[in-house]
This record gives C-alpha cells, sequence and structure tokens, in this order.
C-alpha cells in the first residue's frame, strides 16, 4: 500500500488554494492544511506532519515564499518545496534557487505537470532517507 502524503499548500489568494486542494485530493493526497504567511508555515512545519510543501512565493507576512523556504530548511532541511507562481523573472527563479526546490511551476499550472512534480518529489524524497 502506498504511504499517504501530506502536503502543505502555501497560497494566500483562497479560491486558487482551494482549486489546489480539490485537484490534490481528487490525485489521492492528504491536504495536511492551508498556510497564507511563512509565521503560518513555520507553526504549521513545527507542529503537523508534512511530507511536501506547494509554496506560491508571493504570500501574506514579512516573509515571502523563498524566505520561507530558506526557514524551514533549517529546520527540516530534506523538506521537498515545489513552488507554484506566476513570478518567473530572472532574480525570483535565482532566489529560489538556492533553496534547492523539487520543482517550479508557474501559474496557471496545468494539473498534469503539477501532479507529475509531485510525484518526482516524493520519489526523491523517498530516496534520500
Amino acid at each position: 500500500m502506498k504511504k499517504a502524503v501530506r502536503i502543505l499548500i502555501v497560497e494566500d489568494e483562497g479560491i486558487q488554494a482551494i482549486s489546489l486542494e480539490e485537484t490534490l485530493e481528487q490525485a489521492g493526497y492528504e491536504v495536511a492544511g492551508i498556510a497564507d504567511s511563512g509565521e503560518e508555515v513555520l507553526r504549521f512545519v513545527q507542529e503537523s506532519q508534512v511530507d511536501l510543501i506547494i509554496m506560491d512565493i508571493h504570500i501574506k507576512g514579512d516573509l515571502d515564499g523563498i524566505e520561507t523556504a530558506h526557514k524551514v530548511k533549517e529546520v527540516r532541511s530534506l523538506m521537498p518545496i515545489i513552488y507554484l507562481t506566476a513570478y518567473m523573472d530572472q532574480e525570483t527563479v535565482r532566489r529560489a534557487g538556492e533553496t534547492s526546490p523539487a520543482g517550479y511551476i508557474t501559474k496557471p499550472y496545468r494539473q498534469l505537470h503539477l501532479l507529475n512534480c509531485i510525484e518526482e518529489a516524493v520519489k526523491d524524497s523517498e530516496e534520500t532517507k
């Protein structure tokens, strides 16, 4: 039996977060929660079981998604993070690359591309354990 994968969605636009949650649940993933700020993500990672994070780069609060990813990696260095964002400028991609993301998907995302990226990230994560 395949292990349930718990995914934290980090998205500050409610409709997009709910749509993403529905997509993941229909694909058989368990949504561990939805966060809309870096502070909320850090609390969630410390208090709950999370196997993977789908992270928007522009979120509420003092930390953006990339800064949040750096902080998550300080606590859980092997946490796979997939960026899902509308921003693909060179500086953003460079900054995101510093966190060794498991993937980088642009909005609007293709469902198949997202699910394939998650599958690869989970597989890579299990291989490094």
